[in-house]
């Protein structure tokens, strides 16, 4: 399926910034030359994710993997066009569901194994998703009796496809289907274009409910290669798979650019220090992206030391400004360089690397301003050339053009999607009537040659929990129909692991009182995902709101911050614990 414009298409051709290769074509080459080559990997832990033992598959082992399960979609009478779902923990038949779906035309929306019915219905919805690929159970939750549930409510969930050792008495397995030889012949001429959609991934902006947003294999790959370039990542770079699998993060910071540059892919799920450092050794992994409050906590273990030891020359990072403190720590002891970069599901890409910006206090907050033509920075043409950017203010859209400003960043090209899917009325409201995609984050011009961005904060109030996105207004319409709650607004609250943990400043009904406990509870009988859960509950007179009745997050944030540093400098625990 086609979104983007012709006119688009021509352009970004025509200029180089797109190519004619899809990803599954970068596989594809990678195994006719390497096919000895490890390609994709494990985590170590997988027995206790799956009940099965770790898997290791050369690109020979890769590619005729991913044909085996294409053809078991084909053979499910899934076509071009058709929606999969995918929710697993970041193990090898993540990847291969991924890629088997492109390989005959299909599309693969991943979903956060984490994700409960709540968000399974918006995304069913949206899609109309023909199959899922799921497993069983995980961590003690029933996604089989989840998965049946909508296979029985939604007349287009057709099949599920199922993972682990456990025969189950419907569906298709997986083991059986990557142990049986298949006629690849078939799957001749069936492959996505590279400006045919390769995913949907799901976003929690400041609407109520998830968006679906579409990528195609260009836009992906000119993602990928602002990756590549920022990182400085070499032909067979082995790479660290810690995010999982599911948007921005993982999708344009590690799983295109190790399709890019052909080298290894290690999975790590979840986050575990002693697997991740023997991880990085045994595997020899050159390059990794960790959220910066990830990178804060290892820099202060003692396992860190680790480090000095290994082969990785670099760490992605980013979402949040980054601490320079950790920046410099891991440059000094190390010598591990840390690119900070600033991204959006919708396709927004920069990057600070230690080339452009040496000293850690810049590289923490500032970027190069790409996208303008005035201004040069040292970045091939391919990766930055079709970029457009500009600030504006946020209340008139009039465009700012000097330094010290605050306003809105917007963004278009190569690496931005055409639109919200099956929602015309969200991508209206998302782009101008230049194209600009208007990001709700905001920065401001810097430098004597205008030519930084100083990262400002987020206009948008999303919540930012361990690098996934919550959106408020979506939990708050889960809670004010608890007959206990007059009024609710959901705001980030200020963690050091974290980043920010979900606090809800709750007015109750006159006479009523109500506790986290009831909340969370609430919250659970609606089928939410655990990590958008509350762990914090104010109980307040009256909500701040303006003249219209907006209620005020930034005060309630400002407040609320305040109250924080106030509780550790006399060492009080909140309402949550």
């Amino acid at each position: 399926m086609i979104l983007v414009s012709q006119e688009k298409i021509k352009e970004f051709t025509d200029n180089g910034y797109w190519g004619h290769k899809t990803l599954l074509d970068y596989l594809y080459k990678t195994a006719t030359a390497h096919p000895d080559r490890e390609a994709l990997v494990d985590p170590y832990n997988r027995p206790a994710l799956t009940g099965n033992d770790p898997k290791r598959f050369s690109y020979q082992e890769l590619v005729q993997a991913i044909d085996r399960v294409a053809v078991a979609f084909l053979d499910a009478g899934i076509k071009k066009d058709d929606v999969i779902l995918v929710q697993l923990p970041n193990i090898v038949e993540t990847a291969l569901a991924y890629f088997a779906a492109a390989r005959i035309g299909a599309i693969s929306s991943p979903l956060a194994i984490m994700a409960r019915s709540h968000e399974l219905t918006t995304a069913m919805e949206i899609t109309g998703a023909k199959a899922i690929v799921t497993l069983p159970a995980f961590h003690g939750f029933d996604h089989g009796q989840m998965a049946r549930g909508f296979k029985a409510k939604y007349g287009s969930l057709e099949h599920i496809f199922w993972i682990g050792p456990e025969r189950q008495e419907d569906g298709i397995h997986m083991e059986d289907i990557l142990a049986k030889d298949v006629d690849s012949t078939v799957l001749a001429g069936r492959q996505s274009g590279p400006n045919e959609i390769f995913s949907i991934c799901w976003t929690s902006g400041t609407e109520a409910a998830p968006k679906g947003v579409p990528h195609t294999h260009n836009e992906w790959i000119s993602l990928g290669n602002l990756v590549v370039e920022g990182c400085q990542l070499a032909p067979g770079y082995n790479i660290h798979g810690s995010f999982p699998l599911i948007n921005m993060s993982a999708f344009g910071g590690l799983l295109t650019p190790w399709v890019l540059t052909g080298g290894k892919f290690a999975l790590h799920h979840p986050f575990d220090q002693d697997i991740f450092f023997a991880q990085l050794a045994k595997e020899e992994l050159d390059y990794t992206l960790m959220p910066p409050a990830l990178l804060d906590t290892l820099a202060k273990s003692p396992k860190a030391e680790a480090m000095g030891k290994l082969k990785i020359k670099a760490i992605g990072s980013g979402s949040v400004p980054l601490s320079p403190w950790m920046v410099r720590f891991y440059e000094d002891k190390y010598g591990i360089g840390i690119v900070n970069f600033f991204a959006s599901n919708e396709g927004i890409g920069l990057f600070s690397s230690p080339r452009f910006f040496p000293v850690a206090e810049d590289r923490a907050t500032y970027f190069p301003r790409f996208g303008i033509k005035e201004v040069h920075w040292d970045v091939p043409e391919h990766v930055v050339g079709g970029m457009r950017s500009r600030l504006v203010k946020p209340d008139t859209t009039e465009e700012i053009t000097e330094n010290g400003q605050v306003g809105e960043l917007c963004f278009a090209g190569p690496t931005v999607f055409s639109g919200y899917w099956n929602r015309p009325d969200l991508t209206e409201k998302a782009f101008d009537s230049d194209g600009y995609y208007h990001s709700g984050d905001l920065f401001s011009i810097e430098g004597e040659k205008q030519d930084k961005y100083l990262y400002k904060g987020r206009s948008k109030d999303l919540i930012i929990r361990g690098g996934f996105n919550i959106s408020p207004e979506e939990v708050e319409t889960m809670i004010i129909s608890n007959p206990k709650i007059k009024e609710i607004a959901a705001v980030g609250c200020p963690d050091e692991r974290l980043n920010e943990r979900t606090c809800v400043v709750v007015v109750p009904v006159p006479g009523e009182t109500i506790t986290l406990e009831e909340i969370v509870e609430y919250m659970e009988s609606q089928g939410v995902a655990k990590y958008k859960l509350p762990e914090r509950l104010e109980i307040v007179e009256n909500l701040p709101r303006n003249a219209v009745q907006k209620v005020l997050r930034r005060e309630l944030r400002d407040w609320l911050c305040k109250k924080v540093e106030a509780e550790k400098s006399v060492g009080s625990k909140p309402v949550s614990d």
